[in-house]
Formats: structure tokens, sequence, C-alpha cells
């Protein structure tokens, strides 16, 4: 297949102009070559430069267009993008020969972001949504010229292992100076830190896959070995997750969201950290080697790597290091391309999607034409990140199947799709309230619970099994097990957000909460509860999170705080209340459904837990001058309280009677100050987690809310007066304590080996 002219087949490539006769054999050019522009902001400039010597050589011909450089920065201050942009699209139209076009250059990178006055050594960040803005004004104003409606238009490169642009959406922490984040020979920088993968991801969500063209991606060794080629060394913390050395491509390319996986990628510099060494010593086609071998293994193609760079410009220049030319010629000489047949098709490689069902428990004999809630907790085994916005986000769904194979069709199908609560990467896991509608027809019927990757693909027809729930009997003498209205699934994170290493909030008796204040977050609904915590924790000086519960726009109920923890949520008014908090910005709109139903829920189990009245409920600007929850609380909190007496009063006479508990298995841990706590119990119990999903916590008064109750660990923790206590309140208890650590975990293995929640309870 032959690309158009200014594109290459072959991944080869040289930064700047010079090197071209390396990347060519006879009349045929093997490659890439990357020119830079300083293009500044003048909307009246029409300066362009000429391509057409590369392009009509058969050169791919990618240009970086840079605002300027270091100060002046590779994007210009806000007020400039207009200019910046009508510049760039000036450029364009008077530069023949080159259609793909980056748009600045590691704008996370401190070094590269402008500053507001000449010498000022502050510099203006250039966040995720700042430099989207600026993208898509370029983008615009290059596909609106005659001629070049398909241009590629890429977004710029991050720099990898850059920790120096921490937003409001990704606030990540305040490292001293003695625990800086990276790998080996740590970076010098202090103060605030980003996560530089983070980044890319919210840039291109920022941007949206209907506005973007291309990526452009950087990757190097710290080192010159060429085995760091194929390293796998791992950064240090915060960062441990990702790669040190060459292999940040990978951690980049599968930060990209599902719905960008069709996109071209470009990896417009590799080099090493130290300078070229004169020497052939395989260092470039090894690097030539991993690209290849990542292409070939079907995923999302890279069509370049480009050599840095050429000219004597700076350490890395390879015009006058002979051995550098020579092992990057004999990398040409194996002839590696990228495939242009495998583009959208990446999206539904069938490894991508693959699950595993932890816990689910829908019910096997129903009535007909019901909707019923069932929980169900999936991890992700597959390679794609879930991703729960844009336009193919991922979701929940189901289909039936009659005992003839038949599959039962739901004029309202769409409807029954449950969206997740927040991306779920490879590994992890998500709890999930799924809507179930049963047939409409009395029969015996075959369940399958299935992933969809919208207007992409089923997970099962890429291959995996989905939850097969067989048989399940409909029929009109079964009932909807019945659940008190007022209890909701309530997923108690607070253990595992990020708390300050020396600070602590006070407690107070639960019998001191007199009112419930709502607040929100004020961001976007898609901040997620961990970046809230870590904000409040690095950025404010925080303990840790201020809010007991957060809702988020999906329905996802978070505890984030125990009830006795005094957090400052509402200031003075913090002692005696509890702070729920809806995320999302509600100044001119309310919440959604969903997250305004969620959170009736739990007012309603909160105002029975604590005995309060619905007007005991206030949002936090009837208290003090604050926008919070939002300039449109007036209009929903009517709506609010209604749904939360609804809730209250709905009569359940005519099903079970439920437990009156909230919390239906706690699994109480001891913790007596920062460095003393069960730690190791908890790692031991993560087995049991998976299989027995429970509430896990630290507060006696806490447990008291739970129908059971386990105690892990001896009265050296957990005092022996606690399991009095608790089954003074109702609970049902049981400790489970071996002579050791090792031996408690044994204990617990023992219960998931044998399939029991309980080793004494019923």
């Amino acid at each position: 297949m032959t690309v158009r002219a200014g594109e290459s087949l072959y991944i080869y490539g040289m930064h700047d102009r010079g090197g071209e006769n390396l990347m060519k054999q006879g009349n045929q050019a093997k490659g890439w070559v990357l020119v830079t522009e300083e293009l500044r902001a003048n909307p009246n400039d029409h300066g362009g430069s000429n391509y057409t010597d590369l392009s009509e050589q058969g050169f791919g011909v990618v240009v970086r267009l840079n605002h300027a450089y270091g100060a002046d920065g590779t994007i210009p201050l806000p007020d400039q993008y207009q200019n910046f942009a009508r510049r760039v699209a000036n450029f364009v139209q008077n530069s023949p020969g080159a259609h793909i076009w980056i748009i600045g250059n590691e704008m996370n990178l401190e070094r590269e972001q402008p500053r507001k006055h000449p010498g000022a050594s502050q510099a203006e960040p250039i966040t995720p949504r700042l430099y989207a803005t600026c993208y898509k004004l370029c983008r615009d104003a290059i596909h609106r010229l005659p001629g070049h409606a398909d241009d590629q238009v890429l977004v710029g490169a991050i720099g990898p292992w850059n920790p120096e642009t921490p937003y409001d959406a990704d606030p990540q922490g305040v490292y001293p100076a003695n625990k800086i984040p990276g790998g080996p020979g740590n970076y010098p920088y202090f103060g605030f830190w980003s996560d530089y993968i983070q980044y890319l991801r919210d840039t291109l969500r920022a941007i949206g896959a209907n506005h973007c063209d291309g990526i452009a991606i950087h990757a190097y060794t710290h080192g010159v070995e060429p085995e760091l080629v194929f390293s796998n060394q791992k950064m240090n913390a915060p960062f441990e997750k990702y790669n040190f050395h060459f292999r940040t491509y990978r951690d980049q390319m599968n930060a990209i969201p599902a719905e960008f996986r069709n996109l071209p990628v470009y990896l417009t510099e590799i080099d090493q950290d130290e300078a070229w060494e004169n020497a052939n010593r395989g260092w470039v086609k090894n690097a030539y080697q991993e690209i290849d071998a990542w292409n070939k293994a079907g995923h999302q193609q890279i069509r370049c790597a480009i050599l840095y760079r050429w000219p004597r410009l700076d350490k890395w220049s390879i015009v006058d290091k002979p051995g550098v030319q020579q092992d990057f010629k004999e990398a040409i000489a194996r002839n590696y391309q990228w495939d242009p047949n495998v583009t959208a098709a990446i999206s539904v490689s069938g490894a991508g999607y693959r699950t595993r069902f932890v816990h689910h428990n829908t019910p096997t004999s129903l009535p007909p034409a019901q909707t019923l809630t069932v929980s169900l907790t999936i991890q992700n085994t597959g390679s794609f990140t879930w991703v729960k916005g844009g336009s193919n986000p991922f979701r929940l769904g189901f289909q039936w199947y009659t005992s003839a194979g038949q599959m039962v069709k739901f004029p309202t199908e769409l409807d029954f799709r449950t969206p997740l609560p927040m991306d779920v990467q490879p590994g992890d896991s998500v709890t999930l309230l799924a809507q179930l509608r049963t047939p409409n027809t009395s029969g015996a019927y075959h369940l399958r619970w299935d992933m969809i990757h919208e207007m992409i693909t089923w997970f099962t027809t890429q291959g995996d099994k989905g939850q097969l729930v067989s048989p399940v009997s409909i029929s009109t003498e079964a009932t909807v097990p019945v659940t008190k209205p007022t209890t909701i699934q309530i997923q108690n994170i607070s253990a595992s957000l990020p708390q300050h290493p020396s600070k602590q909030y006070p407690t107070r008796p639960v019998s001191a909460i007199g009112r419930i204040i709502i607040h929100h977050t004020a961001t976007p609904a898609s901040v997620s509860v961990q970046r809230i915590a870590s904000y409040q924790v690095s950025n404010r000086d925080l303990p840790g999170i201020t809010y007991h519960f957060c809702v988020d726009e999906t329905g996802q109920v978070f505890q984030t705080q125990a009830l006795n923890v005094l957090s400052s949520h509402a200031g003075n008014h913090s002692n005696n209340s509890v702070g729920v908090c809806l995320i999302g910005n509600f100044t001119d709109n309310p919440p959604p459904h969903p997250q305004l139903n969620a959170t009736a829920a739990l007012l309603a189990q909160l105002v029975e837990q604590l005995n309060l009245d619905l007007d005991q409920i206030l949002g936090y600007n009837e208290l003090v001058v604050t926008g919070s929850p939002g300039a449109t609380w007036p209009t929903w909190k009517g709506q609010l309280l209604a749904k939360t007496q609804t809730m209250l009063t709905t009569d359940t006479s005519t099903g079970p009677t439920p437990t009156t508990k909230p919390i239906q298995h706690y699994l109480l841990l001891w913790h007596n100050g920062a460095d003393n706590w069960a730690k190791w119990d908890l790692l031991g119990a993560l087995e049991y987690i998976e299989k027995f999903p429970v509430t896990i916590g630290f507060s006696i008064e806490e447990a008291k809310s739970a129908q059971y109750v386990t105690i892990l660990g001896g009265p050296a923790g957990v005092p022996a007066n606690a399991e009095q206590t608790l089954r003074a309140a109702g609970c049902q208890v049981e400790r489970l304590a071996g002579d050791s650590e090792a031996e408690t975990r044994r204990l617990l293995d023992q219960l998931v080996s044998q399939g029991k929640r309980f080793k004494t309870l019923g």
C-alpha cells in the first residue's frame, strides 16, 4: 500500500534536515524528516517555508510549530492564542510540501512555558485545558484553509518523567528534598509535582477525539547502554508503575484513551540523556527493533521514531558521529514499516477486552417485566483502559437468551446499560449497581452480563466470557428481592485516600452530629475522589479529604471519612455536622438524576442512622457566603428533600423485612497511630476481601452500623470489650485472630478456599 506524498511507510527518521542521504537507497527514501519552526504570534506575518525538496524525494515530513523557545513559551500566553492560531494558519498556507503539523513541544516542562513579563522567573503553567484550547484553535484555523481540511494536526509530545506542572484536576503532592520523584539519579525538582502520564491523558480528553488528528510522543534512555532500550526498570515512588527508560513510550501509548486509539502516533524524539558516543554500539538498531515489535503486535501504530538530532546544535549532534550514523544505516537496512491497515481495527483487538467478574448477586428466580438493581464487582483484565466518558464510553450491559438460544430484545435496551463511575485502568476493579430488566414472558432463560465499548464492540464478541447466570427462572410466582429504599451501597475508600504524613483530624462522638451539610466540588464531574483528596492534602495542607461522603455523577457513593472524624468541611460549622459532597459544578445546572437519587438515598440512610430531621439538611451556602453547593441549590434542594422523604416513608411490607443496618459486613482493623496499625493484617486479607466484598475500617463506632462485623487480630489491637460493645449494638460479631499475623492470614485463606464468609456465624 502506498501513502500520500509527505508521508512514509518506513519508521526511520531524523530530527532536522541534513541526514537525508542516510535514509536513501538509490532513489528510494526510507523514512521521515522533522523540521522545527519558530512562528511567534504576529497575525499579520504570512511568512512560510518550503518542504517540497523533502516530500518530492519520498520522505515523510513532520513540522513542529513552536510559538518560541524557553521563557517565551512553546505556545504563548492565553491572551495570544487567537493571534498564534492565525499565525499558524498563515504559515501553513504558505508552506508547500507538508501536511503534518505539531503544535508546541513538551508543554508540561516549566522551561517550555511562557512568562508574563521579560525576565520573570515564574512560568505560567500550560495546563491540559489551556493547551487543549490553543491546540483546537490552531487545528481549526489550519483545517479551514483551502486544501488543508485533511491535514494532520498533532498534539505536542509531553516531556516524559517530568512532574513540574501541577494543575487543579491533578494535584498529586509536595515532595521534600530527600524524597524527590524519579528514578536512580533523581531529577532535581522540588515542590509540587504532577503525574506526567495523567497530564497526557487529561490533555487528550480536554481536546476530545473528534477534534484531534494525531499524537506526538517522546522516549529516551537514561544512559548509553543499548540494552536499556529493552529495560523494564521502573521509576521510584510515586511513579513506580512507570518505566524509567525507553519504554516510557509504552506508558504514553497505554494512557491514550480508547476513543483515540485509531489515530496516528508519531515518536518524534528518541535519544539518550547523555551525548551520543561516536560508536556503533547498537542502541539505534535496538530502538527501531523495539518499535517494530510494538507495531507488529497489533498495537496502535507508531508511524515513525525520529532520531535526535542531526545538526551541531547541542551535545546530541549526529552529523559529527559516523559511528551513530552507521548504527542508523544498519537499522534502516532492516526495512521496518508500520502497517497502514492497523487503524480503527486496533480498537477491537480481542486481548484488549477482558474481564473477571469478582462478585455479583444476580437472583436466579425473578418475575417477568421487572427492573431490579444488581451489585457486581468487575476487574479489568484486558489491556485497554475502560473510559467512562467520551463518544465511545465503556458500560456494563446484559443479554437474555431463551432456552433455544434466541436473544431477547428490549425496545429501550440502551436505558439499561450501566455507566462507569470512573476510568478503570488495566488490573483495577470497579463495583457497579446495575439495572437489570427481566424478559416479558415466563420461562427458563440464560443471562449474560457483558461489558460494551459503545459503538465499537461487545466484549464477548472479542473472546471474553462475560458472566453467565444460567438458568434463570422467569415466573409470575417469583418476587423481586426487596431492599429497603434507604439502603444504598457505599464504597468505603477512606483508608485508601491520601493522608497527611503527620497531621490528623480530631474525632468526636457520633452522637454529637446534629446536621448534614451539602457541598459541591466546583470541578468537572470527571474528577475522581482520589484527586480531590490529593489536592486537599497537598495544596491545602489538610490532614485528609474534608468530606465524609462523596457522590459522583453516575450515582456511586463513596465514604471518605468515618462519621466520628471531625473534618474541616464547613469551617466552624464542621463540629456537629456531616459533609456530603456532590462531585461536579452546579453553578449553572442542577445535578443529574442518578447523582440526585443516590444522594437522596444516602441522606435517608444518614437521617435514620443519626436520628435527624430533614430540616437539618442544609446547603453550605445557607450558612456562610460561598458558592457551594452551587447557585442552583435553591432549585433542587426541594426535589432532593422530597426524594429523601419518599425513601424514608416508602412501604416495604410486601417484601422481606430488610436489616435496618446500612452496612452488611464490616472488617474491623486496629489503628493506633500513623506507623502503628494493622497493615499486615490488611495485606493478608486481600484475597478474602476480593472473594467477599466488605466495608473496611478502623472505627468501632462505625462498625456498629453493620449487620456483621469481623474483627481481625487479637485484643492487643482491637480491644476485647469491642465485641461486647458491638453485640450490644445489634451486630453479629466474629474475631479472627491467629497466634501471629501469618496465622491470621491462614485463617482467612482457609475461609476463601471453603467459600465461607464466616467461621462461626450463620
